[in-house]
């Protein structure tokens, strides 16, 4: 009998052997995200070719950068996933986006931009007056740039290279006359101008 009182003052005491408080687990610090390298997700531009003097869009995106650039010249630009600068090269011009991301690795994209002849463009048109009586001389004048030909219709008037010129008529009724010029390349700009007869 005092052997079961013994064991069961044991065990309200907790002192049995084997008897335990809950199991303290050791703490284990979180890794560090990993951190991304930079990536250049699009390098393009709006045109195939560019016009001498003339301007066109290069568009990019890039993900996990701290610092972009572009060259040449060197200009830095915003780390944007979607963006478009302006540049107007004089020759053909490879362009090159470099990105860098916060762990020091950098990511680069080239792009060759092709340069065409000057684009041809009429710059103005006058006429010595827009309404006439019958048979009344009228002129028509032009300025254009990069043209190789110009003409006038309908009076059939052929031009050369020359950056001006004029030619006359004497319209009998109100006459719409169209001012062509072609450039090196075959391409063209149109204007037109109507004198009105009375």
């Amino acid at each position: 009998m005092r052997a079961y009182l013994w064991i069961a003052l044991a065990t309200a005491a907790g002192v049995l052997t084997g008897c335990s408080g809950p199991e303290k687990r050791a703490e284990v610090p979180e890794a560090p995200s990993p951190v991304e390298s930079a990536k250049i997700t699009q390098f393009y531009t709006t045109l195939a070719q560019v016009a001498r003097g003339e301007t066109a869009l290069l568009c990019y995106g890039v993900e996990n950068a701290s610092t972009v650039w572009l060259e040449p010249p060197r200009q830095e630009l915003s780390a944007a996933l979607a963006r478009c600068v302006e540049i107007s090269p004089v020759a053909d011009t490879t362009y090159k986006l470099t990105a860098e991301g916060a762990d020091g690795k950098v990511a680069t994209r080239e792009l060759k931009v092709a340069v065409g002849a000057a684009r041809v463009r009429i710059v103005n048109v006058t006429v010595s007056a827009l309404e006439v009586k019958a048979g009344d001389l009228v002129s028509v004048c032009y300025a254009v740039e990069n043209a190789r030909a110009v003409t006038i219709d309908p009076l059939r008037f052929r031009g050369g290279s020359a950056p001006k010129g004029c030619a006359t008529d004497q319209p009998r009724k109100s006459t719409t006359y169209t001012i062509s010029a072609v450039g090196a390349g075959g391409e063209k700009d149109q204007e037109r101008v109507t004198v009105r007869v009375k």
